[in-house]
């Protein structure tokens, strides 16, 4: 029983850490509204160049 404490801090901490990256890449997977247009308006420059090419 000397390491039931243990137990807690080992599974506690892998807890805390899978929430830490969980929020990061939350966090990191969001663009904001200049990036999402300008990311738009590179698929249209390029499906344009695609179809100016035939």
């Amino acid at each position: 029983m000397e390491s039931f404490p243990w137990l807690f801090a080992v599974l506690g901490g892998a807890v805390i850490l899978a929430l830490v990256i969980a929020y990061g890449v939350i966090r990191s997977s969001k663009a904001t509204p200049r990036q999402k247009e300008a990311a738009e308006r590179g698929a249209h420059d390029l499906y344009h160049k695609d179809e100016s090419k035939d």
